[in-house]
């Protein structure tokens, strides 16, 4: 994977105190799509409010998926330790930012990572857009542990918090495939 297009721009302080650095890639935005996989919990947020117009939405990594995001990873880390001084202001070793670093990923034993993406609500600004196979807008699913998703995410900047940092990943588009609900029995005659 060829990384070397991307940069993260100065500390940017937002109103209320929160720093980030912006991700170019070549000085544009940086996009990723997904392979089809599954979304096994769907949104959610910390406040578990569904009507949150801010959710998390963790996505099951293929390993394909898996291999780009540990390389993202990996270059995020090297990155930040060869600019220490300009995004930390001071001088970092290339362990102490594996410590502050979270990862893209989210990994259990016996279990495929989880990417962790962030989307906006339908109805909030920059709103995630949800499409069927043939390219027709529709809603989000109505159970997303029963849908095939294939995510177009933005990874759009490195949060900074206290002594912690690590990539934010927007999803954008999410082409969305749900399951027949087709009666699963044969009629016995017995029932008929």
């Amino acid at each position: 994977m060829d990384f070397s297009g991307l940069a993260l721009a100065d500390v940017h302080i937002n109103p209320k105190g929160a720093k980030t650095c912006l991700l170019t890639d070549n000085g544009a935005r940086f996009y990723y799509t997904t392979e089809s996989t599954r979304a096994p919990f769907g949104p959610s947020n910390f406040d578990k409010d569904p009507a949150a117009p801010r959710q998390n939405l963790e996505l099951r990594c293929t390993t394909t998926m898996a291999n780009f995001f540990r390389a993202l990873d990996e270059w995020v880390i090297e990155y930040i330790s060869a600019h220490s001084e300009r995004i930390w202001k001071k001088p970092l070793t290339l362990q102490q930012v594996k410590d502050m670093y979270h990862p893209t990923m989210r990994t259990t034993e016996g279990y495929e990572p989880l990417l962790r993406t962030k989307l906006n609500m339908p109805g909030s600004r920059g709103a995630v857009r949800f499409w069927t196979p043939d390219g027709q807008m529709r809603d989000p699913p109505n159970d997303w542990r029963d849908a095939d998703v294939k995510a177009h995410v933005h990874i759009s900047h490195l949060w900074l918090m206290g002594g912690a940092c690590g990539l934010v990943i927007n999803c954008v588009d999410l082409l969305v495939q749900e399951g027949s609900c087709a009666f699963p029995f044969q009629m016995p005659e017995s029932f008929a």
